[in-house]
């Protein structure tokens, strides 16, 4: 898996020595970036493929020290709260290999994060205290139509999501909904 930190967050990690991506299928890379909203440092953590965003706040010292598996817990986290088996998530994980810190994922992967941070300055509730993991904000964000990277249609990030995880046979397919209809 490759952890892709824009330059907000190479600073906050205190490195300017990050890999260059080694070219891991989209679905396996998330791109980070550290950005203050309503006075709150907010990391946002982004798939390159179908950009499903997590709003983190409130991140301890321990978790940058150890930046790569703190976000690998956290999509873990994430995929836990979408209904995701423990065998479906370790799938995940074992398919997309050790979690390395690299650069981000290119131009489009980083103008979804800079229009998920211009999306956030519309978001009209308080980001929520004495929690990490800002649900609401995520969810606000995920329903946002747009046409990721990985894919070649506009969407929802939380569907497009869904879709790469039966593309890699994580999840099974749905049947469309004419096929429901009709049986």
């Amino acid at each position: 898996m490759e952890i892709g930190a824009t330059k907000a967050v190479q600073n906050r990690l205190k490195t300017t020595k990050i890999e260059e991506s080694k070219g891991a299928s989209l679905v396996f890379c998330w791109d980070t970036h550290l950005t203050k909203i309503k006075g709150r440092n907010v990391l946002f953590i982004v798939n390159a493929s179908n950009r499903y965003t997590i709003a983190m706040t409130d991140i301890e010292q321990r978790n940058w020290n150890c930046y790569a598996m703190y976000i690998s817990r956290v999509i873990h986290g994430m995929m836990q709260e979408m209904g995701y088996s423990e065998d479906q998530i370790g799938q995940y994980f074992k398919m997309s290999g050790d979690a390395i810190v690299t650069k981000t994922h290119g131009k489009k992967a980083v103008g979804g994060i800079n229009r998920m941070v211009m999306d956030t300055q519309y978001f009209d509730k308080k980001l929520e205290k004495e929690t990490k993991y800002q649900w609401e904000l995520s969810e606000y964000l995920n329903r946002d139509i747009c046409k990721p990277e990985g894919f070649d249609a506009y969407g929802y990030p939380s569907e497009l999501f869904k879709l790469d995880m039966e593309r890699l046979g994580i999840a099974t397919k749905r049947k469309p909904v004419g096929e429901i209809l009709c049986n």
